[in-house]
């Protein structure tokens, strides 16, 4: 593809709500562009025009976070797998599982990601651990009843951590967890070799640490791969009193197995904050098991990452235009193939 010149507007399309935040960013960038933002009913403004969707001809289109929870996102995939003008997609997500992601590398359609939810995700890790360490709830309680009771509780310090996946989420929950003391195991299919871990594993050795971890994070991409990658073998390795934080995907664990564990005792507890089917079904027992911390797929939700993101695209969006590689750009054959695409 010859690359566009940095003179001929490049047709953007984002979410209203993302050109009323990030409108002045992109400005202040120098780059020509030309804003088709989608609106709630699924019209598109351009240039304060009202356009009917299928006359919209994007040439790039950028997803921000917002639009995966407030309704907007189904029109904004219907239009970007209708519209042949699209070459490249900048998604919010780190993975490219979503739904959104299928098919767009058949197309040859050019998918980036975003990595600016690893700081939320590891101050969750952090957080939801030391509550569970402190027994927050126990002070909660205290607080209810004006009662002045001590509780003594377990420290992070001198723990085990065993971190599965080092990419940018996992480097940055092995950072927070050493920064208290904690030893960090990490596991990882092409070590660097300047993570932030006391050791390194491949994934092959990855039962051999599973005893010693008082805390395991899972941060690894869903591939086949990593599918049940927490399984009965997992679970029966895992000593008493762990802790399991789930922050990937619920495709890494089978989760019968893990609520089975959970009722032996061991782990501990499972802090979970993705499951294989989202939302999580109300008569998911996971809801109300004693042993189980739910949130909504929402580790992620720090308010510094929006910022991050619009300063991700506005530096990919220049290399774009300049036809310069792209930062966190997807490889094609990683991206998953249409539904009875190729049969």
């Amino acid at each position: 593809m010859t690359p566009p010149s940095t003179r001929t507007p490049v047709t953007v399309l984002l979410t209203e709500h993302a050109a009323q935040t990030f409108a002045e960013q992109l400005a202040a960038s120098g780059i020509a562009t030309r804003l088709a933002r989608l609106q709630n009913n699924g019209q598109v403004m351009i240039d304060g025009q009202q356009l009917p969707s299928d006359e919209v001809a994007p040439e790039v289109a950028w997803l921000t976070a917002e639009a995966l929870y407030d309704g907007v996102v189904a029109p904004f995939f219907a239009l970007v797998h209708r519209a042949a003008s699209v070459r490249w997609v900048h998604s919010p997500a780190a993975g490219v599982d979503l739904p959104f992601h299928r098919g767009l590398g058949e197309r040859g359609v050019r998918l980036t990601t975003s990595h600016v939810n690893a700081i939320p995700i590891a101050e969750y890790v952090l957080g939801m651990v030391l509550a569970h360490y402190q027994q927050l709830e126990r002070w909660q309680e205290a607080q209810r009843d004006h009662a002045w009771r001590h509780h003594e509780f377990r420290e992070v310090f001198g723990t085990t951590w065993l971190v599965v996946g080092l990419g940018a989420i996992g480097t940055e929950v092995a950072t927070r967890a050493r920064a208290c003391g904690a030893r960090v195991i990490g596991v990882r299919r092409q070590p660097t070799g300047d993570e932030p871990v006391d050791e390194m594993l491949p994934p092959t050795r990855l039962l051999e640490a599973v005893p010693a971890a008082d805390v395991v994070v899972l941060a690894a991409p869903a591939t086949p791969a990593t599918k049940h990658l927490v399984d009965e073998h997992f679970l029966a390795a895992l000593r008493p009193g762990s802790l399991l934080v789930n922050v990937a995907r619920g495709a890494l664990v089978d989760e019968a197995a893990l609520l089975r564990a959970l009722d032996r005792g061991v782990p501990e507890a499972a802090i979970l904050d993705v499951f294989a089917t989202e939302p999580l079904p109300p008569a998911s027992p996971f809801w109300s098991h004693p042993r189980v911390v739910v949130t909504p797929h929402s580790s992620s939700g720090g308010s510094g990452r929006h910022a991050r993101a619009a300063e991700l695209f506005v530096e990919n969006l220049g290399r774009y235009v300049r036809g310069e590689p792209l930062l966190h750009e997807v490889n094609p054959g990683d991206v998953p193939r249409r539904a009875g695409a190729g049969s």
